[in-house]
């Protein structure tokens, strides 16, 4: 059985569901301004990694499955997962999807 997974760090307690919202494609990763092509399941953990999306935005790992933009830490994203898992649950392969914001009320301060 396949799902989609989103990893948010910022937030454990709370599960996130994907609900159809718009996942954007890591085009480029980059580690003290190194820059290389990004391909599918080279998220890893620890801090410092920098990922170009599709929109032309960079985001930061700041912590682990902690994400923010690059200018603000407003900005909050989650990485999204499509995992494969057999009848009893264990996971058969997994594949980095790209990231989605994890959307905030600015307006009423909430993050």
């Amino acid at each position: 059985m396949k799902q989609i997974i989103i990893h948010a760090g910022f937030h454990p307690e709370v599960k996130r569901e994907y609900k159809g919202e718009h996942i954007y494609k890591v085009i480029n990763t980059r580690t003290g301004g190194e820059s290389r092509e990004f391909h599918s399941g080279a998220v890893t953990s620890g801090s410092g990694r920098y990922f170009g999306l599709d929109n032309g935005a960079w985001i930061k790992e700041v912590g682990p499955e902690k994400y923010q933009t690059d200018w603000t830490d407003e900005e909050r994203w989650g990485r999204v997962e499509e995992v494969e898992t057999d009848d009893e649950g264990n996971v058969l392969s997994s594949e980095t999807l790209g990231f989605m914001i994890l959307r905030v009320d600015r307006r009423n301060g909430l993050l």
